[in-house]
């Protein structure tokens, strides 16, 4: 009997077994001299998915090794004859599906993957090559379960746990820059520079008639010019208690009733301006009659408390 003859009476005798196709068969019968070359010589077994190394899993590993000894991960992609390139590697694990369930060979699904004996690669591979399909075969190691670093998984395979590793000190951070205040002004170079700025604020109150908002600005300026001692308190005060910062977020108003409890003395709001501006802090403005300054919001909440 030819060597052609032979085979298909292997072929027809496995049909005759499985009781499939003549195609499916002819994948599962092998060719008379087709060699199995160890597996690492045609694909890489690359490492376990990252999920696979999760506590949850890693007893599930262990049992399944334990029961069925070194295992790996086959997955063959999708696309023309899968199923028959299926049944190939399947039946290199005996685990046909026309079989009785409990005489199969370890095949489980586990996501895309199927998890097999590690003994079967080399016929998996060598099958899948003579179908030329062994591109499509992707190969991954499996965890044994016995030797990861999980406390839980220590516990269960009774390891004493690792000892607790000191968290790194964080380094200290950087202190912030120190914000000067600027150059400090007089009460008159503060007014020329703000033509607006009068005893109550910025500006005058609007609904008013234009001749009567300029008259209040001249009345309110000549009413901060006279109290400028007052506001040369109230800049001293600021600079001694109060440390500027980088950002105006302070407002002029709330801030006129910090220095009046402080002060135990009545403060207008365009004076708070004023001995602010010429102290020198950040600012931001004007905001309508008010405006915003760069004041540590600290040493403001201790000026409250301290009320």
């Amino acid at each position: 009997m030819t060597r052609n003859r032979r085979r298909k009476v292997e072929i027809r005798l496995q049909q005759a077994a499985t009781g499939g196709s003549y195609t499916a068969a002819r994948w599962q019968v092998p060719q008379p001299s087709e060699p199995l070359p160890p597996a690492t010589d045609k694909v890489t077994v690359l490492p376990p998915m990252a999920s696979w190394n999760r506590p949850i899993t890693c007893r599930f590993w262990a049992k399944l090794v334990a029961e069925h000894g070194p295992l790996i991960a086959v997955n063959i992609s999708q696309g023309d004859r899968w199923w028959a390139l299926d049944d190939l590697a399947r039946s290199v694990a005996g685990a046909l599906q026309e079989g009785p369930p409990e005489q199969r060979g370890l095949w489980l699904a586990f996501g895309t993957f199927y998890v097999t004996k590690a003994e079967h690669l080399d016929g998996i591979v060598a099958k899948l090559d003579g179908a030329g399909a062994l591109r499509r075969l992707t190969v991954r190691s499996v965890p044994t379960g016995q030797d990861c670093d999980h406390a839980t998984c220590r516990r269960r395979r009774g390891e004493p746990p690792l000892p607790a590793q000191r968290r790194p000190v964080p380094a200290t951070p950087a202190a912030r820059p120190a914000v000067e205040l600027g150059p400090a002004l007089t009460l008159a170079e503060v007014m020329e520079a703000h033509p607006t700025l009068q005893r109550f604020g910025f500006g005058a109150y609007f609904g008013t008639p234009v001749e009567q908002r300029v008259q209040e600005v001249a009345d309110g300026r000549e009413q901060l010019r006279a109290r400028e001692d007052i506001v040369l308190r109230i800049r001293g005060w600021l600079r001694t208690n109060i440390a500027p910062v980088k950002t105006p977020t302070v407002g002029s108003y709330g801030m006129k009733h910090v220095v009046e409890s402080a002060t135990g003395r009545y403060v207008t709001n365009g004076e708070l301006i004023a001995a602010a501006l010429m102290a020198g802090y950040p600012w931001k403005g004007p905001s309508g009659p008010n405006a915003l300054f760069g004041m540590s919001k600290r040493d403001v909440d201790r000026a409250r408390a301290a009320q």
